[in-house]
């Protein structure tokens, strides 16, 4: 009798956090755990995402405007997993997601760390606007849009403090554009400016327009400044060449060559108000005490004058957060090497080997001798509790080359490297139980977890869960940190 296991392989529950400049959001989703493919013996994926709980938009909570009231954001999400009716030791997996302008206040960090140690066993801390851009898209259902219809879809997510583009095309992320333009750059109330960030000066010097804190609100003059920022979140798609403008206020760099894109989905706070939303807000341009619906105008005006078909999806305001609840955990491959000792293991920075194909076997020490000394420069391996060297292809998976891999892996670890601390290694192919074990056999000093079928790169962080389906796979998250910048 041949026995076919179960495709479905359970549950898990998911939450998303999403503590941004402007506001703060909670959803809770179920992800069902599935084979990839009808035989059941290949690869656990995660299949169905549904969003079982969305929490209400609350008002960002702030000491001052440098510092984010950890406690009384901490108090919001436990209130609102508590009306979800799910208790943190019941949530397997998600993500808080630091957002805009907060991710660059003094204790975003903490803020992060804490959040997610209090909201479930694996839940990850994370900020950069590359990935809520692509968060954003994806909780839009951009990205599912782009696969669908074939095209490229541009998910423009507009907040408070930043704007951050996600391209997509029907194999998906294409490339992240991100920028300092968002509604709450600059706070009005009482008939005066009363904030005036960085970026908004910034923009108001390059076209004149002399705006200072203390000045009475003058609407003709704060469209302008809506419609100079509307202009270079469109000139950021259209480029290159790009406006001096749109490279001094981009977070990261700008792509050097030009991507058709056929269609925008405009998402986030200020997305939400473009199109339908516009003209209601129109009748009261700051209902919000800041530039929101003036740059969801403009927005609507510059995106018209391009050609681009204004696409309107499911999810707006709510994108990022649902983004994060449901797109960040990916499960490894079904032969994985495991401590379970180290797990969860958190925060590990990653440092890529690249493609080893083309390698002789007589070489590879050298290329992992190059490779580790690369990860104990940039990180004190002790502090950071370890590193994951990351493999794109070990070449010919045949006993004989796993075996020199994994040799060459142990000299190169005994010669530079501090023993006792955990090493992780991810390979894309499917060969982490093989490696494990010839490993295993030749580093019994070091702590040791091989995972595979993910793809990780230099400078993104990994996080690795504890064994999930009968301790077949293990959940894992690659993200970025980058708090204060």
């Amino acid at each position: 009798m041949v026995f076919n296991p179960p495709t479905d392989a359970g549950t898990l529950t998911s939450v998303g956090i999403d503590v941004g400049t402007t506001t703060t959001h909670v959803v809770v989703s179920e992800l069902a755990v599935e084979s990839a493919g009808a035989s059941g013996s290949e690869k656990l994926a995660i299949g169905d995402r549904t969003v079982r709980f969305r929490g209400p938009v609350h008002e960002t909570p702030l000491i001052d405007p440098e510092t984010v009231d950890i406690d009384a954001v901490a108090e919001l999400i436990a209130s609102d997993l508590k009306t979800a009716g799910v208790a943190p030791e019941a949530i397997d997996t998600g993500a808080v997601i630091v957002t805009g302008e907060t991710a660059r206040t003094a204790n975003a960090e903490p803020l992060a760390y804490q959040l997610a140690d209090e909201s479930g066993s694996f839940v990850v801390a994370t900020a950069g606007a590359a990935l809520e851009a692509i968060l954003a898209g994806q909780g839009a259902g951009s990205a599912a849009y782009a696969a669908d219809s074939g095209t490229t879809v541009a998910n423009v997510d507009i907040g408070g403090g930043t704007t951050n583009t996600a391209i997509f095309d029907a194999d998906g992320v294409v490339e992240t554009r991100c920028l300092d333009v968002g509604g709450r750059l600059v706070g009005v109330a009482d008939g005066k400016v009363t904030k005036l960030a960085d970026p908004a000066c910034t923009v108001s010097e390059a076209h004149g327009l002399g705006l200072a804190v203390g000045d009475p609100v003058d609407r003709e003059t704060l469209s302008a400044l809506a419609t100079a920022m509307a202009g270079l979140v469109i000139d950021s798609l259209l480029g290159p060449p790009y406006d001096p403008l749109t490279r001094q206020l981009s977070i990261g760099s700008l792509p050097d060559e030009p991507q058709a894109i056929d269609s925008i989905v405009f998402t986030g706070g200020v997305g939400r108000l473009i199109g339908e939303y516009t003209a209601a807000a129109e009748d009261d341009p700051f209902a919000y005490n800041d530039l929101g619906p003036l740059l969801a105008g403009a927005l609507s005006d510059a995106a018209a004058d391009t050609g681009m078909t204004v696409t309107r999806l499911s999810e707006d305001l709510r994108a990022t957060v649902i983004g994060a609840g449901t797109h960040t955990t990916q499960l490894s491959g079904r032969t994985v090497f495991i401590d379970l000792d180290l797990l969860p293991l958190r925060n590990l920075p990653v440092v890529s080997a690249g493609s080893l194909a083309d390698i002789d076997d007589s070489d590879l020490t050298a290329a992992f001798s190059t490779v580790l000394s690369q990860a104990t420069q940039r990180y004190d391996v002790r502090d950071v509790g370890g590193v994951a060297i990351a493999i794109d292809d070990v070449g010919d998976l045949s006993y004989d080359r796993l075996r020199a891999v994994a040799a060459s892996f142990a000299a190169a670890l005994q010669d530079g490297y501090s023993a006792s601390v955990p090493i992780v290694v991810v390979t894309e192919q499917n060969c982490a139980k093989a490696l494990g074990q010839l490993l295993r056999a030749r580093c019994a000093d070091w702590p040791l977890t091989v995972i595979d079928e993910l793809a990780v790169s230099t400078g993104s962080y990994l996080d690795i869960g504890e064994p999930i389906a009968h301790g077949e796979t293990v959940p894992a998250v690659v993200k970025t940190l980058v708090f204060g910048s």
